[in-house]
C-alpha cells in the first residue's frame, strides 16, 4: 500500500512539473516572438552635400554686428576641429556607424555629448567660449555655447558641414548647433532609434539653397528635437568664417 500511494505522489508531482514547464515554454516563445516581432534599426543615411556658398561683399561684411562683435571669431577659434584630440574622439564615436559621413555617426556624436554632459556656467566677469578640444580633456564641462562648440566641431572633424547659432527671445538667449543634412529624410531612422522618447516631428530649418539643417541642441534631448523658442538670432558658418543673422 506504501508503494502505492508513493507511486502516486510521483506521478502527482510529474504532472505538475510538465505543467509548469510548457508555461515556461509558452511564456518564452512569447517573448521570442515579441522581440523578433521588433522591426531592426535601418542603415543610417549617407549624407551627402556640397558646402554651402555665400557671397561676400567686402563692406557689408565689414559691418556686421556679428563680425564687430568679435562672436564669430571666438567660435571659429573654439571650434579646433583639426585637433588631434577632437579628431580621435570624433573617428571612435563615428565608427560605431562606419563608412561615408552618415546620419549614424551624427547621432552617435549628439548622444554621447548629450548624455555625458555637465552643465557649469560661466564667470560673471564674461561669456567664455572653451575649445572644443579642451571641453574633451576637461570631461566635457560647460555651459551652452561650449556644448555646441563640441558637437559642431565633432560633426566638422569627421566631413559633415555645421553651424553654430546664437539665439534670443525677450528673456533669454541661448546656443546650439545644426548639421546640413541636404535633402535626406531623416524621419524614419530617427524616429526607430530614439522610439522611447516622445517624438513631435523632427526639427529643422531651411536655407535659401534648400538644404535642412538638423537641430542639435543639447536641450531638445534627441536630434531633430524641439527648437529653442527664439524670435531672432545669428548662425556662424565656421567652415566659410561667415555669419548672417536671422529672424523666427
Amino acid at each position: 500500500m506504501k508503494n502505492y500511494f508513493k507511486r502516486v505522489r510521483l506521478g502527482i508531482l510529474g504532472i505538475l512539473f510538465m505543467l509548469t514547464f510548457n508555461s515556461c515554454q509558452s511564456n518564452n516563445s512569447t517573448l521570442d516572438d515579441e522581440v523578433s516581432n521588433e522591426a531592426p534599426l535601418p542603415p543610417p543615411p549617407t549624407i551627402k552635400t556640397n558646402l554651402t556658398n555665400h557671397k561676400k561683399k567686402f563692406f557689408k561684411e565689414l559691418f556686421k554686428d556679428c563680425n564687430l562683435s568679435g562672436d564669430k571669431k571666438s567660435l571659429v577659434t573654439a571650434c579646433d576641429f583639426s585637433n588631434e584630440i577632437v579628431r580621435s574622439n570624433a573617428n571612435k564615436l563615428a565608427g560605431q556607424n562606419q563608412g561615408q559621413f552618415n546620419l549614424g555617426q551624427v547621432c552617435d556624436i549628439f548622444d554621447y555629448c548629450q548624455s555625458n554632459w555637465k552643465y557649469v556656467n560661466d564667470p560673471k566677469s564674461g561669456d567664455l567660449v572653451q575649445n572644443a578640444s579642451f571641453t574633451l580633456s576637461n570631461g566635457l564641462i560647460g555651459d551652452c555655447d561650449d556644448f555646441a562648440v563640441l558637437v559642431c566641431s565633432l560633426v566638422l572633424s569627421i566631413g559633415g558641414e555645421a553651424r553654430i547659432n546664437y539665439a534670443f527671445n525677450d528673456k533669454n538667449g541661448h546656443a546650439f548647433t545644426e548639421v546640413n543634412i541636404g535633402n535626406i529624410d531623416v524621419t524614419e531612422y530617427i524616429s526607430m532609434r530614439y522610439k522611447s522618447k516622445d517624438i513631435d516631428g523632427i526639427w529643422t530649418r531651411t536655407d535659401n539653397s534648400g538644404n535642412k539643417w538638423l537641430n542639435l541642441d543639447w536641450f531638445a534631448e534627441q536630434p531633430g528635437g524641439p527648437y529653442f523658442d527664439y524670435t531672432n538670432g545669428t548662425s556662424f558658418y565656421i567652415l566659410q568664417n561667415y555669419c548672417e543673422d536671422f529672424v523666427k
